[in-house]
């Protein structure tokens, strides 16, 4: 079954669609369509031969959801045109097999939409069984909450007419916590909370990951399910750019569907700016925007844009600078330049993990050798690789000394490095800004999206994350020794700004 095809079975026509009912609200139609179905038992077996062909006519006659905000919280759900482009987008992907991402705005009636559909094929279908999942188990199912998901399957199911629901059914045995049977044709819809082993060892029609990107378990729980469905239905509104629902989304791996609040009929641009009033810019851009970029909470740098990026592959400077940071077996090194009109550009990246210095040390030097071969190089480094440590007998710095390499270090705080970072950022050199980073630097630029952040907004730390931290820190070292801070349309050096050494050894 699609959505192209005829709604009329057997030649017949809608019941409800007659030119008297038709301008009567769906309450009053329902009622007219219930009422007869009672009275006349042979229209139930049409109705219920419509709704298994046409799942468009069981929503609109047989489908209810809830919203405690309206004045009449028990709403017949009648999908609008945008949702039931989704419907059918799902249906298809749920018969064919596929995996489908869909990415949207908050309050679109989307996990709605995706369970009842789910219960559709649970009521009509042989075969369907179902698994749903979200981020903790008391968002699948705690009884009498109907702000869990299979909680909104038993309150549709207590709205059918008596006459479609399973025969036999019986609360006590078959709606379980975490479980609904289909006494009549064995089907289940199955719950589960976020965990690695996600859908591991049950047999599915799909399987529903809602608010996705908030699982702590992404990755594996993805790949266990996998093993146990061919459609995984994923659903989320955005939260940064370094999880695995955002990996999905731009990998062009999955079919992806976004529902933006413009679609909605009942919002306008009056709508939004109410929103924007209301809403931090992390939750509009979250919650409405469906904006990657600014999604996160306690983002570092809310100020790095689509202008801050550049294809410099080709870009061939006459000096080079080389940054280091030093990490226990996860060390960096990002490859800098400054233009003809004085900008800084990160032209590379190299992120090691579990890697010795001196073999990462040696990639760097390749990697110079190959694409710049004769342009002077200078090395800046972490002013934490003159120390030593329990894990190596030499410093970091003295490790690359006997390579031939010979940084300069600077002990500036922290902050003040962020907050140059800031300023280049912003800084426009003609139409273009005074810090720029190549597309290839992906983990840079993941760090500037998201993956770089405070864990508080109170915090002035950033949280110490791999790989994120590392490139970050590179590039501040960088900054702090080759940038200075405007003032009065001048530019002058950072107040903590000390001048730099060139470690040479003891």
């Amino acid at each position: 079954m699609t959505l192209s095809e005829t709604s009329e079975p057997s030649g017949q026509s809608d019941p409800s669609d007659t030119s008297q009912d038709a301008p009567r609200p769906w309450l009053a139609r329902r009622l007219v369509l219930y009422q007869a179905a009672e009275r006349h038992p042979e229209l139930q077996a049409v109705l219920v031969a419509w709704c298994k062909r046409d799942v468009r006519f069981w929503f609109r006659h047989f489908c209810w959801t809830f919203d405690p905000r309206k004045e009449q919280p028990h709403l017949p759900f009648v999908p609008y045109a945008f949702q039931e482009k989704v419907l059918g987008e799902l249906v298809q992907a749920i018969e064919t097999g596929e995996d489908l991402l869909i990415e949207k705005s908050r309050d679109m009636g989307l996990s709605w939409l995706v369970l009842l559909a789910f219960q559709y094929f649970w009521l009509f279908r042989e075969g369907a069984n179902f698994h749903l999942g979200s981020r903790k188990q008391e968002a699948v199912d705690r009884k009498g909450d109907l702000s869990t998901l299979m909680e909104k399957l038993r309150y549709n199911l207590s709205w059918l007419p008596h006459w479609m629901r399973p025969a036999g059914f019986q609360d006590s045995v078959h709606d379980n916590v975490l479980r609904l049977l289909n006494p009549t044709n064995g089907n289940t819809i199955t719950g589960e909370s976020s965990n690695e082993n996600f859908g591991r060892g049950g047999r599915y029609k799909a399987v529903l990951f809602d608010e996705f990107p908030f699982w702590p378990t992404q990755d594996a729980a993805y790949a266990s399910a996998g093993q146990s469905t061919p459609s995984r239905i994923v659903v989320g509104t955005p939260y940064g750019k370094h999880n695995r629902f955002a990996e999905l989304r731009f990998s062009g791996q999955v079919k992806v569907l976004r529902v933006h609040w413009r679609e909605h009929p009942d919002r306008d641009e009056r709508w939004y700016a109410t929103q924007r009033q209301r809403l931090s810019e992390d939750e509009l851009a979250r919650e409405l925007d469906i904006n990657y970029h600014l999604s996160l909470k306690n983002r570092v740098f809310s100020n790095f844009s689509e202008a801050n990026k550049g294809n410099f592959q080709a870009f061939q400077p006459t000096k080079l600078i080389r940054s280091w940071d030093f990490g226990y077996h996860c060390p960096a090194c990002l490859f800098l330049a400054f233009d003809s009109e004085d900008r800084l550009l990160v032209l590379r990246e190299v992120v090691g993990t579990q890697v010795l210095l001196t073999d990462f040390a040696q990639q760097v030097k390749t990697v110079t050798d190959t694409l710049y071969a004769g342009v002077p190089v200078e090395d800046i480094c972490d002013p934490a690789g003159a120390q030593r440590s329990d894990k190596s007998v030499r410093t970091s710095i003295e490790i690359l000394n006997s390579l031939g390499i010979f940084p300069f270090f600077d002990r500036s705080p922290i902050k003040d490095g962020l907050e140059l970072m800031r300023v280049q950022l912003s800084r426009m050199t003609g139409s273009t800004p005074a810090l720029r980073v190549d597309y290839g630097c992906t983990k840079l630029i993941e760090a500037f999206e998201g993956g770089y952040r405070y864990s508080s907004p109170e915090s002035e730390t950033p949280l110490q994350e791999h790989p994120y931290e590392d490139v970050m820190d590179c590039l501040r070292y960088a900054v702090m020794q080759k940038c200075s801070l405007p003032v009065s349309g001048k530019f002058r050096r950072s107040p903590q700004y000390r001048p730099s050494n060139r470690y040479t050894g003891y």
